[in-house]
């Protein structure tokens, strides 16, 4: 069912990364299923290779994934999910560049869906000098404030010196996000998507670069807890993560409801937490995975938190 495939919103003003970042999921997906709707399919520069089929706004991916134009309409193009919802673990929608990316995510939660989160892209060359021009600066600044993360992009562009100018500038934009310096708008597939319902949490993980410059940036820490939680221990945990963690996620027991398994994930500050299959014959326990920037914190830490 549709119903049951999370939604990531990617925003950001024009040239900001966002077709890039398209195109790096379309050619690393890991075997994550995803129906990518896109503006135009022109920007997408997808690999011929990966093209199985052409199908006037559709185009199908050897790996699995799916390419669908909003042209036509977000209800044409959600439509164009549905009738295959079986064959996919993710929607990712890009927004306009001129769009606010928050509308949008109403529009998929109006079908039902559930968002995962909005990703922001912003350019660290020019994003201020958009944001202070008259005619186009209310958009770039609602866009940042409408993120759950953001991606300042092009980060090589700009020198050491700026990086903490523009951080402080992003703060005050947009309170308590995290933020990540991207180069290519390269980041690791796990820290993007979460999971949904146990069905994607290895090939999401799978799919985190193992690049020096991931390897060196991010780090991963386990969570496992062999007896239920409380459910304020676990609402304490999300409050808690802090800035420099980018996104939490897996499958929580919980102490007041022992026989069915809860799906958490959490970007940013935004967090959900859902209730999916009974355990069954299970082991029934706690498995969350947390990422964020190395060093961030500690496993020890995380693990008291859970307490």
């Amino acid at each position: 069912m549709a119903e049951n495939l999370p939604f990531t919103v990617i925003g950001g003003y024009l040239g900001a990364g966002k077709t890039t970042l398209l195109n790096a999921l379309l050619a690393n997906a890991a075997g994550l299923r995803a129906a990518v709707l896109v503006n135009d399919f022109g920007s997408v520069n997808v690999d011929v290779e990966l093209i199985r089929s052409h199908e006037g706004d559709t185009i199908n991916l050897a790996n699995g994934c799916m390419c669908c134009s909003l042209v036509g309409g977000f209800a044409d193009a959600i439509n164009q999910v549905r009738v295959r919802a079986d064959r996919f673990d993710h929607i990712v929608i890009e927004a306009s560049g001129v769009a606010d990316p928050a509308k949008i995510a109403q529009y998929g939660q109006m079908y039902g869906l559930p968002l995962d989160g909005i990703i922001v892209v912003v350019d660290a060359e020019q994003v201020r000098t958009q944001a202070a021009n008259k005619y186009v600066g209310d958009t770039v600044v609602r866009q940042v404030g409408q993120a759950d993360l953001i991606l300042l992009n092009k980060a090589d562009m700009v020198s050491s010196d700026e990086i903490a100018p523009l951080r402080a500038w992003l703060a005050e934009m947009a309170p308590g996000t995290p933020v990540i310096e991207t180069v290519r708008s390269e980041v690791p597939l796990a820290v993007l998507l979460g999971v949904h319902g146990g069905r994607v949490t290895a090939r999401a993980d799978a799919g985190a670069s193992t690049s020096a410059s991931h390897t060196d940036a991010y780090e991963t820490w386990p969570i496992e807890r062999v007896f239920p939680l409380p459910r304020p221990a676990l609402e304490r945990f999300a409050a808690g993560l802090g800035e420099d963690i980018y996104r939490a996620k897996g499958i929580v027991s919980l102490q007041d409801d022992p026989g069915r398994r809860y799906v958490y994930q959490q970007v940013g500050s935004r967090w959900s937490l859902g209730p999916g299959a009974d355990w069954g014959g299970e082991a029934r326990r706690t498995r969350l995975v947390v990422i964020g920037h190395r060093g961030a914190t500690s496993s020890g830490r995380l693990a008291a938190a859970v307490n």
